[in-house]
């Protein structure tokens, strides 16, 4: 009984590993660069507006 379900535990393993690589991230990628060009774009405005201030 232990094998049988040592062996099913192995398959599960060897399709999780499968299906990671077939993930598609572009979607991922493309948000993580719009939050960081968001991220920038907002720090050089506050440096922007400090400078004109001095």
């Amino acid at each position: 009984m232990t094998e049988e379900k040592d062996k099913i535990t192995e398959v599960e393993n060897k399709h999780d590993e499968n299906d990671h690589h077939k993930l598609d991230l572009r979607g991922t990628f493309m948000m993580v660069m719009a939050i960081g060009g968001l991220m920038l774009l907002s720090w050089f405005g506050a440096f922007i507006l400090f400078m004109e201030r001095m």
